[in-house]
């Protein structure tokens, strides 16, 4: 038995690291001109660092998983924690922008080794009340972090250099590593099949509640990183007041903290629809109310539907999958983040007003989904 101690202290390193893992994806974005004055290159060339970042991100996503099936859940976070120490470091050491692709794509491997062990982890260390509630942290965490790495990142930036912002998230990802080797416990060892993993995900893909669940997970990073470069885009205040609107709108993930509590309520369904109206009515406000305070009010109403969504199709994709849920997650992971890897080019692409019709869209499709999703659980429950 572990006790209750050890897994608490469990909880807060993985909702932690979970923070600063994600903060990753998103440092790049508000020093890409500072990175290519220093490289003297067109910024275009430090944009194409951050696609390699996300391309090889997705492949550790993809991997790592069900990876921790063969050597354990444990083993996995605490080596991919000092291997991401040290590949963010060389990033910072990078001394041109041919340096700067080969570090970052290292650094997405080794980053991906966390997001669909640390699911996995929770489903075999928890108890479903518990599970639930640290799910919802680690996803807060996530979501946090899209605002969170972009004003780490710049605040050092604007302060030293920016090599430093990345010496910074490698003295933390060091910590971690130390911490975890210290205090994270064994998992039971999960079942290994003797079915390959490519068939098992073909499985999982064909799967029709698992893949309508990864058609709502597809948009869910697209759109919260959509949303946050529209306005960035298209605000025509102050830095100060778009700094305002992305800083507040963290209060909005505090929703999620209550996610457990309205699926034991309500259930997961109802818990998805509730997310996919507060989204859909945040989005509609957006052609309609462009002031600062009216965008504040709307930032958050959009994260706090986010921020329930995410923990609440986790939720289902792990119940759904089984003992597969690893590779499931794997999965969900790999989609989660194809999704965000997307949303800045078709926000550059289209205006501003077609990102919002785009978003809506999505968020309409998505309650199709949750229709179809909620009768198969009443057919199932049925028979």
């Amino acid at each position: 038995m572990i006790s209750k101690r050890v897994l608490i202290a469990t909880s807060v390193i993985l909702t932690v690291t979970g923070i600063f893992v994600a903060s990753n994806i998103y440092t790049l974005i508000p020093i890409y001109g500072e990175i290519a004055d220093t490289f003297k290159v067109n910024e275009n060339h430090i944009v194409a660092g951050g696609s390699l970042f996300a391309f090889f991100y997705a492949a550790g996503l993809l991997f790592f998983g069900p990876a921790s099936d063969t050597f354990g859940r444990r083993r996995i976070i605490i080596s991919g924690l000092l291997a991401s120490a040290l590949s963010t470091f060389a990033v910072g050491l990078s001394p041109n922008a041919e340096a700067l692709y080969i570090t970052r794509s290292i650094q997405g491997v080794t980053l991906g080794s966390f997001a669909p062990v640390a699911f996995a982890y929770s489903f075999d260390l928890f108890q479903p009340r518990s599970r639930t509630l640290l799910l919802v942290f680690i996803n807060t965490g996530f979501l946090a972090a899209g605002i969170l790495g972009q004003l780490i990142s710049s605040a050092i930036t604007f302060y030293y250099k920016w090599n430093y912002a990345f010496y910074f998230f490698a003295v933390c990802y060091f910590i971690l590593f130390l911490v975890s080797y210290k205090i994270l416990p064994p998992a039971s060892r999960p079942f290994k099949s003797e079915i390959s993993t490519v068939t098992i995900m073909k499985k999982l893909i064909r799967q029709g509640s698992l893949l309508k669940c990864y058609a709502i997970t597809f948009t869910l990073l697209f759109s919260f990183a959509a949303f946050y470069d529209a306005i960035g885009r298209s605000f025509r205040g102050t830095m100060e007041e778009l700094f305002t609107i992305r800083a507040v709108g963290l209060i909005g993930a505090l929703l999620s903290l209550f996610t457990g509590k309205l699926i034991a309520r309500i259930g997961a369904y109802s818990t998805l629809k509730l997310g996919l109206l507060l989204g859909t009515v945040s989005i509609i406000n957006m052609f309609f109310f462009s002031s600062t305070k009216a965008l504040i009010a709307i930032s958050i109403m959009f994260v706090a539907a986010i921020s329930l969504l995410v923990p609440t199709v986790i939720t289902l994709v792990g119940m759904l999958a089984g003992a597969d849920r690893a590779k499931a997650l794997s999965l969900y992971s790999f989609i989660l983040l194809t999704g965000a890897s997307l949303a800045p080019p078709a926000a550059m692409i289209l205006q501003f007003h077609n990102v919002l019709y785009l978003l809506l869209a999505f968020f309409l499709l998505n309650f199709v989904f949750c229709y179809f999703l909620s009768k198969e659980a009443a057919l199932d429950l049925q028979s």
